[in-house]
């Protein structure tokens, strides 16, 4: 009986999840070499990027952009009330580019007020948004250029640990952006990263529900895609290289927990019929195989239970490998065995601690509230 259920659980994870994510990866590629030709032309572009207390993180965006190839029409940087001296960090080391440094007025606070307002202020067809703490590759701005006209581009962000520890931090996100572009391939993204996103101003202008989440500080885009979604606006995402930027993981356990819970309190107001339902589905597996692992434990079925183990490390290892091999991150895939440990009780921890949990943002604390 045991072993009709381990197979039975590993022949749906196969074929959902392998139809999923594998097959998706490639639909998407296929997506992305379809380009129209209308493109997006440097000149057209802002690029906004809001800061807050930023002075010890900002020299990887700052020499990013100093090293480029190519230059976007101007720099928008909106200072979210700091009290460092972000500012006159970004004036000494970008003399002689076209920026703009404006101040947030004191009744406003939070990335998605600083977006707006410094979206007001632009000039171009298109705005660039980055976090302040991101970096590029010199040809990143240059590649923009490749892509076809559209509403929002999802452009990829990636994290980057200095050490294994926090290794670890970075793994689940890797998962979940590869997810997202295999969902994409099949029909539209469902998670976006205001870290790099390219969108039209005209579209954020027009569909841009703001009243409906401005009391949150962040979510900047998935609010954002979701207001594009409700009128039928061109969504892409991209999974190019070259227009990858890089940001550090959190630095400890309780900035990793404000991060994630702030990210599921989103997913959760912003509610995503397709998105909802890849997470229950993605949570009964988590479920099954955590029960199947313990029965067989418990029952001291030692062979059945490595066999479970390692099939399903194999498939995740074949289904996520194309996603990780394009962004050069081939040797993280060595943590799955310890991630299929540990992720069924990490999303019963973030599951738990969510009603209880405070998560901050910037300093300041975020909330999330029903409409």
């Amino acid at each position: 009986m045991a072993e009709c259920f381990v197979l039975l659980f590993l022949v749906a994870y196969a074929i959902s999840v392998g139809a999923l994510v594998f097959l998706g990866w490639f639909r998407q590629q296929v997506k992305e070499k379809k380009a129209k030709n209308a493109r997006v032309l440097l000149e057209e572009i802002t690029l906004i990027i809001p800061f807050r207390d930023e002075a010890n993180r900002l020299e990887g965006l700052l020499n990013s952009i100093v090293s480029s190839e190519r230059q976007v029409n101007s720099y928008i940087f909106v200072n979210d009330h700091s009290s460092d001296d972000s500012s006159a960090l970004i004036k000494n080391k970008l003399q002689g580019l076209p920026i703009l440094i404006i101040d947030l007025p004191s009744g406003l606070s939070g990335k998605k007020q600083a977006i707006k307002f410094g979206i007001h202020q632009a000039k171009t067809n298109y705005i660039l948004t980055l976090d302040a703490d991101v970096s590029f590759e010199k040809n990143y701005l240059d590649s923009l250029t490749n892509l076809e006209s559209a509403d929002l581009y999802i452009l990829p962000v990636l994290m980057k640990a200095d050490n294994f520890f926090h290794s670890f931090f970075e793994f689940d996100v890797l998962l979940i952006n590869a997810l997202n572009a295999g969902v994409s391939g099949w029909c539209r993204p469902i998670v976006a990263s205001g870290a790099n996103l390219l969108i039209s101003k005209s579209s954020y202008e027009s569909c841009s529900r703001f009243s409906l989440h401005e009391h949150i500080a962040s979510g900047d885009d998935v609010y954002l895609m979701k207001d594009l979604r409700a009128e039928n606006k061109e969504i892409l995402l991209s999974t190019s290289s070259q227009l990858l930027v890089t940001t550090e993981t959190p630095r400890s356990w309780r900035e990793f927990l404000n991060q994630r819970i702030r990210w599921i309190a989103k997913t959760g107001h912003v509610n995503d019929p397709l998105a909802n339902a890849i997470g229950i589905g993605q949570a009964i597996f988590a479920m099954g195989f955590l029960a199947l692992i313990i029965f067989l434990l418990i029952s001291s079925n030692y062979g059945l239970f490595w066999a479970l183990f390692g099939i399903k490390c194999l498939l995740d290892f074949i289904f996520f490998s194309p996603y990780f091999k394009r962004f050069k991150r081939f040797n993280a895939l060595m943590l799955l065995p310890l991630y299929q440990v540990f992720f069924p009780f990490y999303q019963f921890l973030l599951l738990f601690l969510l009603p209880f949990f405070k998560p901050t943002w910037k300093g300041r604390q975020t909330r999330v509230v029903k409409q």
